[in-house]
C-alpha cells in the first residue's frame, strides 16, 4: 500500500514539475517573442526610415544628375561662343544657339545674353522672348559671381518655367555674358519620379525650390503652391542635409479649420541646386509603432496562443511523463559510455519511436567509436611513418648541407692548390728556363763581339721550348679552343689530350649544337673536364663514349666508360672522403637549373648523364 502511494506521489510530483516547466517554457518564449516583436517593430521603423531616406536621396541624386547634365551642355555652348561673344554681327552666336537647341531635351528655349543682359540670340524665336524677364537678380548674380545658377519656379507669359544660367567667359576668363535655358517642369517627368516615392493614402512627394514653392509633385495640382512645411524644409535645404524628421506638425493652409495630423517628413537636398525632394506622410500610416498595426489584435492572438499552448502542455505532460523516466535513465547510461545494452521497447507512439531512434543512435555511436579507435591507431602509425620519413629527409638535408660546405672548402683549396702549382711551375721551370735563355743570349752577344759563332740555334730551341711550356700552362688554366671553336671542339681536344695520351680509346658522338652563351659553355666544359679527369685518374678504363646533343629544349651530355666503377652507397657513407668531382658535377647542373645522374657499380663502369635547359634565345 505504501509502495503504491509513494509511486503515485512520485508520479504526481513529476507531472506537476512537468506542468510548471512547460508553463515556464511557454511563458518565457512568449514574453521573449513579445520583446523581440517590440524590438523588431522599432527596428522596422528604423529600416523604413532608412529605406525612405535612401529612396529620397536616390531620386534627389537623379534630379541633380539631370540638372547637372543641363548645365554641362550650357557650359559647352558658353565655351564655344565666349571668345567671340558680341564681336560680330551675331550670326555665329545665333547658329551656335540653334545647333545647341537641337541637342537639348525637354527644353522650351535657350538664349544668350551679353553683360548688359541684352538678348544676343535665342532659339526658338517666338512672340515672347525666352530671356528670364522676371529673374534679373539671378542673371546679375551669375554675371557677378561667375557661377552657374538655377532659378526657382517663375511664372511669365509662357507659364511656370525654370531658368538655368551659366556664365560666358572670354579668352581672359572675364565674364562677358550669360547662356541660359528654360524648361517647363511639367514636361521633364519629375512628377513620375515623385509618384514612385508616394506611400499610402496620405503620402505626397514634392520637389521644392529655395522659397518652398512646389516645382513638381506627385499631385500635379499642387505645382506652384507653397508647401505646408516650408519653414522646417527651408532650414534643412539651407544646411544641404538629408534625413527623416518625426513627428512634424505642419500648419494648416490659411482659412482651413481642419487640424493636420502629425506627419513623417523625409527630405533630401540636391547638390547642384538649392532645391530639395520632400516626402510627407501621416505618422500613424507610415510607422508600425505609431498605429499602423492594431495592437488589440496582437494581444488577442497572444492570449489565444497562451491558452492553446497550456492545453497542449497539459495533454503532452500526461502522455510523456512515464516513458520519459525510462528514456532519461537510458540516455544517462549512454552518456556514461555504456553502449552494450539495448533500450527496452516503449511502444509505437512518438516516445516509443524516440526510444527506437535513441537505440539506433546508440548503435551508431558504438560503431563510430570503434571506427574512431581504429582510425586513431592507423593515424598514429601513419604519423610515426611520416615522422621517420621527415627525420630521414632532414638527415639527408643536413648531410647535403655538410657536403656543400665541404665542397666549397674543397673548391677553395683546389683553387689555391692550382695557383700554387702554376706558381711552382713558373718558378721551377719557366723562370729557370728564362734565366738560362738570358745567359745564353749574353754568351751569344760576347761570341758576336769576339767574332765567334754565337750558337743562336741553341738559343732558338730553348726559346721554343719555353714558349711551349707557357702555352701549356695557359691551356691548363683555360683552353682557347673553347672560346675560338666552341664546346664540342673543346671537349674533343681535352679528351684527346687527357685520355688518348693514356691509351684510352675515346669515341665522340656530337649532334647539331649551336653556340651557347659563354657561361653555359664554360659550365658544361668544366663538368665534362671533371668527368674525364676522374676517368683518367681512377676508372682504369680502356674505352670512353662521349655524346653531346640537344633533346627537346635541353642539352644532353652522356659520358660512359668501361672502367672499374664504384659503389655509390659506400662512397656516400665514406667519412671525410666524399666524391668531390661527381658532387661538383651535380652542383653545377643544379645551379644551371638542370640535373645530373650518376650510375655506377663495381666492375660495371660509370655513366654520367647531364641535362641542362637551353636559354630561351637559343631554344
Amino acid at each position: 500500500m505504501s509502495v503504491t502511494t509513494n509511486a503515485a506521489l512520485g508520479r504526481m510530483g513529476i507531472r506537476r514539475r512537468v506542468y510548471l516547466l512547460m508553463a515556464i517554457g511557454i511563458f518565457f518564449p512568449v514574453a521573449l517573442m513579445a520583446g523581440v516583436g517590440w524590438y523588431w517593430l522599432h527596428t522596422l521603423d528604423d529600416r523604413l526610415l532608412s529605406s525612405r531616406v535612401g529612396a529620397v536621396v536616390a531620386v534627389a541624386a537623379h534630379f541633380d544628375q539631370e540638372l547637372t547634365g543641363d548645365l554641362e551642355l550650357l557650359q559647352r555652348l558658353a565655351a564655344g561662343v565666349g571668345p567671340t561673344l558680341g564681336q560680330g554681327d551675331g550670326v555665329a552666336e545665333d547658329k551656335a544657339v540653334r545647333e545647341a537647341f537641337a541637342h537639348f531635351r525637354h527644353r522650351e528655349a535657350i538664349f544668350l545674353l551679353d553683360a548688359e543682359q541684352r538678348v544676343l540670340a535665342e532659339a526658338p524665336r517666338g512672340r515672347i522672348s525666352a530671356a528670364p524677364l522676371f529673374a534679373t537678380p539671378l542673371v546679375e548674380e551669375v554675371l557677378k559671381s561667375g557661377l552657374p545658377r538655377l532659378s526657382g519656379l517663375l511664372v511669365d507669359g509662357r507659364g511656370a518655367m525654370v531658368h538655368e544660367l551659366v556664365p560666358v567667359r572670354d579668352q581672359t576668363g572675364a565674364v562677358v555674358g550669360v547662356a541660359g535655358g528654360t524648361f517647363d517642369p511639367g514636361r521633364r517627368g519629375f512628377d513620375r519620379m515623385l509618384a514612385l516615392l508616394r506611400r499610402g493614402q496620405t503620402g505626397v512627394a514634392e520637389l521644392v525650390d529655395a522659397q518652398g514653392v512646389v516645382i513638381a509633385s506627385s499631385e500635379p495640382r499642387r505645382t506652384g503652391s507653397v508647401t505646408e512645411c516650408a519653414p522646417q524644409l527651408l532650414a534643412m535645404l539651407k544646411e544641404k542635409r538629408s534625413g527623416a524628421v518625426k513627428p512634424v506638425e505642419c500648419p494648416s493652409p490659411p482659412g482651413s479649420t481642419e487640424e493636420r495630423p502629425r506627419e513623417l517628413v523625409t527630405f533630401a537636398a540636391l547638390g547642384g541646386a538649392t532645391w530639395g525632394v520632400v516626402v510627407r506622410q501621416s505618422l500613424d500610416e507610415a510607422l508600425p509603432t505609431e498605429g499602423a498595426i492594431p495592437w488589440l489584435a496582437v494581444l488577442t492572438i497572444l492570449g489565444a496562443q497562451l491558452s492553446l499552448a497550456g492545453a497542449f502542455a497539459w495533454g503532452a505532460a500526461r502522455s510523456v511523463t512515464q516513458p520519459v523516466g525510462v528514456l532519461t535513465t537510458e540516455a544517462e547510461r549512454i552518456a556514461s559510455g555504456e553502449l552494450a545494452w539495448p533500450i527496452p521497447p516503449l511502444g509505437e507512439d512518438e516516445v516509443g519511436r524516440l526510444g527506437q531512434a535513441l537505440d539506433r543512435m546508440r548503435m551508431s555511436i558504438k560503431g563510430l567509436v570503434d571506427r574512431v579507435e581504429g582510425a586513431n591507431e592507423q593515424l598514429e602509425r601513419r604519423v610515426g611513418e611520416r615522422t621517420r620519413e621527415l627525420a630521414a629527409a632532414n638527415e639527408q638535408l643536413r648531410d647535403r648541407e655538410l657536403a656543400r660546405r665541404d665542397l666549397l672548402r674543397k673548391v677553395i683549396t683546389a683553387q689555391e692548390d692550382e695557383r700554387k702549382r702554376v706558381a711552382r711551375e713558373l718558378h721551377d721551370q719557366t723562370t729557370q728556363s728564362l734565366a738560362v735563355l738570358l745567359m745564353r743570349i749574353e754568351r751569344a752577344s760576347e761570341d758576336i763581339r769576339a767574332g765567334k759563332d754565337p750558337g743562336l740555334d741553341e738559343v732558338k730551341v730553348l726559346a721554343t721550348w719555353l714558349l711551349d711550356d707557357v702555352h701549356r700552362l695557359i691551356l691548363d688554366l683555360r683552353p682557347s679552343v673553347l672560346d675560338d671553336l666552341g664546346l664540342l671542339s673543346a671537349i674533343r681536344w681535352y679528351a684527346e689530350r687527357t685520355l688518348r695520351e693514356r691509351g684510352v680509346t675515346v669515341r665522340c658522338e656530337f649532334g647539331e649544337l649551336a653556340r651557347l652563351p659563354p657561361e653555359l659553355e664554360t659550365a658544361l666544359f668544366r663538368m665534362c673536364q671533371e668527368a674525364m679527369t676522374n676517368i683518367a685518374r681512377h676508372a682504369q678504363a680502356t674505352q670512353v663514349l662521349i655524346e653531346v646533343g640537344v633533346e627537346g629544349a635541353e642539352v644532353h651530355v652522356d659520358i660512359e666508360d668501361d672502367g672499374k666503377g664504384f659503389d655509390q652507397a659506400e662512397v656516400a657513407r665514406r667519412p671525410g672522403r666524399p666524391h668531390w668531382g661527381l658532387l661538383g658535377i651535380a652542383e653545377r647542373a643544379e645551379l644551371l637549373g638542370g640535373r645530373a645522374t650518376i650510375d655506377s657499380s663495381p666492375g660495371a663502369g660509370t655513366r654520367i648523364d647531364v641535362w641542362i635547359p637551353l636559354p630561351q634565345e637559343v631554344s
